[in-house]
């Protein structure tokens, strides 16, 4: 399967889905890697990898589709989300979190790291693969069922819980037990020692580990107690860091894709197939002339509301805190940007990458009169849930979400996403507004400046 995925500040290209499958394809020359195809059964019930068998009638969809299932329950990891940076090391991912990352400075000596991602809401996703043996698909590096997962975030709502929705687990059957050093780890298995899926907490971050193959505690503490900076890895070991023994061929196609005849970064705004709104230079969100002020930070604007001010507690990947704005009626709007996605023109900078938050007491002031769907060719509809009427825009076609305003509290809430999320995505940073006075003072990509409550 083949999907566009980004890259880090020093990979910080867009890889097209035709360069992605010319990697994967390098990849199976030079590993004896087989691809997962939904056409092909690779694995199963119980998530073994078994023989391909070449004369599959594609014409079976019953059969593809319960394939399709079994890949997804027990090879989730080897799917690449829209929003995900790939990387062959792990210090060339480091870079892209907001807080200094942990990872394993033990591994079976037959394990290695295969990729590194850098997943939305900031979790960390490492794959280690067995490479002392020959695989079933031939030497070297095998994506077999005996693959190790390493997760690390800020929350089990971003680490923990969409991998047991993947695997069909259910966290109140989880069996607990105790790291030699002291580390209280949950787990869940077949049985108390075949582990398939283990996760702690640690230093107010949360980590994972998921096993292809069931494991006992005993393998499984090794590699817990071993969590830990990176520092703790040696510099030049690339089985732990990463780089797969693929340097030349990346080295090469970075070579290719040096642009010839200073050609721009970015091409014109007219190529662009895009509504005008869908970038904006000086105006809003970025600037806009009807605030009041621009404080320094959130906490020091919630001083001027007389409400309790919420804030979101989850950003798009790569995205940190801009300004605050505060307008006339009792409109508090907070702006986030992606630094770095932006072009020039002639007019100015233009910004492609930000999200807005507005609360107020009334829906007729939250929405911002500056957002106008028709400009955007977004249609607008509304859902029923727990807490009433949520109202969206966007693409319903195609799951996208521009908008989602709703009521909660006696106050009205307002998120705006320039570039459209999925419909998930965008409950998902709906679902995690919280208050203002529940979020770490040192969160700077959140609420903007510290300062003194």
């Amino acid at each position: 399967m083949c999907v566009t995925a980004r890259r880090g500040e020093n990979m910080k290209k867009i890889i097209t889905s035709a360069v992605l499958c010319a990697a994967m394809a390098t990849a199976v020359s030079t590993f004896g890697v087989q691809p997962v195809s939904a056409t092909y059964p690779l694995i199963d019930k119980n998530g073994n990898t078994v023989p391909v068998e070449r004369d599959v009638d594609i014409d079976n969809k019953k059969l593809i589709g319960d394939n399709k299932k079994l890949s997804d329950r027990y090879r989730w990891y080897d799917q690449v989300d829209d929003y995900d940076l790939v990387n062959t090391n792990i210090e060339s991912t480091a870079q892209e979190f907001g807080y200094p990352i942990q990872v394993p400075s033990y591994m079976p000596k037959d394990y290695a790291v295969r990729d590194v991602k850098a997943k939305d809401h900031d979790v960390l996703e490492i794959v280690y693969t067995e490479t002392g043996r020959d695989g079933e698909f031939g030497p070297k590096l095998t994506f077999s069922n005996t693959d190790i997962v390493y997760r690390m975030g800020w929350a089990i709502d971003t680490v923990v819980t969409p991998i047991l929705e993947k695997t069909n687990y259910n966290a109140k059957d989880a069996v607990s037990f105790t790291t030699p050093n002291g580390i209280s780890v949950h787990t869940l298995g077949s049985r108390k020692d075949a582990i398939q899926i283990a996760y702690w907490e640690k230093d107010n971050k949360v980590y994972m580990l998921y096993f292809a193959s069931s494991r006992n505690q005993s393998f499984v503490s090794k590699i817990v107690d071993s969590v830990g900076p990176l520092s703790n890895v040696a510099a030049d070991d690339t089985r732990l860091r990463g780089d797969r023994n693929d340097k030349q061929n990346v080295e090469e196609n970075d070579a290719k894709k040096v642009k010839q005849n200073d050609d721009p970064d970015w091409p014109p705004y007219e190529t662009i197939g895009l509504p005008l709104r869908t970038h904006t230079n000086s105006v809003w969100p970025i600037l806009t002339s009807k605030t009041i002020g621009l404080p320094s930070g959130v906490i020091n604007a919630s001083h001027k509301m007389s409400y309790d001010v919420s804030v979101p507690s989850y950003l798009p990947f790569g995205y940190t805190y801009y300004a605050t704005h505060f307008y006339d009626n009792d409109v508090l709007e907070t702006v986030y940007w992606k630094q770095g996605e932006e072009y020039q023109e002639r007019s100015g900078r233009w910004v492609t990458h930000t999200m807005v938050f507005r609360m107020s007491y009334s829906m007729d002031t939250v929405w911002p009169e500056e957002y106008i769907p028709m400009e955007y060719h977004d249609v607008q509809w509304s859902d029923s849930t727990p807490i009433g009427e949520v109202h969206y825009t966007g693409d319903v076609d195609k799951g996208l979400v521009r908008s989602v305003t709703w009521y909660k509290d006696n106050m009205a809430y307002f998120l705006f996403f320039q570039v459209p999320v999925k419909a998930s995505e965008a409950d998902f940073y709906r679902n995690h507004v919280v208050p203002l006075k529940d979020i770490d003072p040192s969160r700077t990509d959140l609420i903007g400046v510290k300062t003194i409550r």
